[in-house]
């Protein structure tokens, strides 16, 4: 694929709609498993077709050097696989796989609304549990002018008979019933060599489509083919686009931390960890409802983030120590959700409270207790009793 996914990792950091790679991650594990679902349905054709080929010509000689042959329970099962010791029909392992292909084919078209409504819409976006999402997002897309050539291209490919057989293809076997496939080959009495997609109707509720029988390897091929080349091509426009996002001003990433350790014979033992957002001269810099994921870009262009699990972040000014703490941020969205950045309600408050957090850390964080100091900037201390 032409799209640098490093260099895009990075983008989304840098444009803070990091939690879109995520869905970037999830998208490159279907287009693997829909190129490897493609590459064996190849290898166990070709090896059907050359197996019948191989035990053809085996009964053959057997015929002209007896007089006669015939046609066993064992010839009518060469082209069986065994995979773990477990022997499986090929046929059926091509029907199963031919399906899977699709469904992996059409999944990957899908989490591109997934990556826009993240990446574009930011903290606009629909959760990402939300079945609106991809109306959605083309809704969105729409109302704004700069997301003009990415619609464009949704709509394209929407409007692609590869993509229609596709999503009629996979929604037909998941709402109506399993689209027959045939495989057929015979040897010694005519030759035949079928492995087709049965013809079947599909109503999206607006038309009706009527697909005919279609050779199976061919139609996998196209359809293959054409998720690659339009993941790539949205893809690529997204990143274009990242500037454009429509709400991340509410996003924090540059998260500051300070732990205090006691080194003991059972290992390192934290006193409290402490958080900080630093801000230049007074609470205003904040909106009221902030959105935190620790994250850093080092200089060699590896990405550390954190997956926030605390529910207090102190705000301090930037050129001062705990002394100049104006304010917190309390955790209002629930630390185990799928969210990468978790929501906190800005208020202010005083020295007085960040003593009461050090003084009862312990007693309130009791579970184990882990941080990623690569995504964050601070400071360890460490003492012994």
């Amino acid at each position: 694929m032409a799209i640098n996914f490093k260099e895009f990792q990075k983008a989304l950091a840098q444009h803070k709609v990091y939690n879109a790679w995520q869905y970037v991650e999830s998208l490159n594990e279907m287009l693997t498993y829909m190129s490897a679902s493609y590459s064996l349905l190849e290898k166990v054709h070709e090896y059907r077709v050359v197996s019948l080929k191989t035990r053809e010509q085996i009964i053959l000689e057997q015929a002209v050097t007896t007089g006669s042959a015939s046609v066993s329970m064992d010839d009518l099962q060469c082209t069986n696989l065994t995979i773990a010791g477990l022997v499986i029909d090929d046929t059926l392992y091509l029907k199963k796989t031919t399906i899977e292909f699709f469904h992996y084919a059409r999944i990957s078209i899908d989490i591109l609304f997934q990556i826009i409504n993240a990446a574009l819409l930011g903290d606009q976006g629909l959760d990402d549990m939300n079945r609106g999402i991809i109306s959605n997002t083309n809704r969105e897309l729409d109302a704004n002018p700069k997301f003009a050539n990415l619609k464009k291209k949704l709509d394209d490919n929407r409007d692609d008979d590869t993509f229609k057989y596709l999503q009629a293809f996979d929604n037909y076997n998941k709402h109506i019933k399993t689209i027959l496939v045939a495989i057929s080959n015979s040897f010694l009495l005519g030759k035949k060599d079928e492995f087709i997609i049965k013809k079947f109707i599909y109503s999206d509720g607006k038309n009706t489509y009527c697909y005919p029988d279609t050779d199976a390897l061919s139609k996998i091929n196209e359809v293959h083919n054409y998720v690659l080349l339009t993941v790539d091509d949205i893809l690529t426009e997204i990143n274009n686009q990242l500037h454009n996002c429509l709400d991340n001003n509410s996003r924090i990433q540059n998260i500051k931390f300070k732990v205090r350790l006691n080194q003991t014979e059972k290992g390192n033992i934290p006193d409290f960890i402490a958080f900080f957002i630093e801000v230049e001269n007074s609470l205003n810099e904040l909106p009221t409802e902030i959105r935190v994921l620790p994250l850093i870009i080092k200089p060699n262009n590896e990405i550390y983030s954190f997956d926030f699990q605390f529910d207090t972040i102190f705000v301090k000014l930037k050129s001062g120590d705990e002394s100049s703490i104006i304010g917190c941020a309390k955790r209002k969205s629930d630390a185990n959700t799928n969210e990468l950045y978790k929501t906190f309600i800005v208020s202010s408050c005083s020295q007085e409270e960040y003593l009461k957090y050090l003084t009862f850390f312990k007693e309130n964080y009791k579970d184990n207790i882990t941080i990623n100091p690569y995504a964050m900037e601070g400071e360890m201390l460490f003492y012994k009793d």
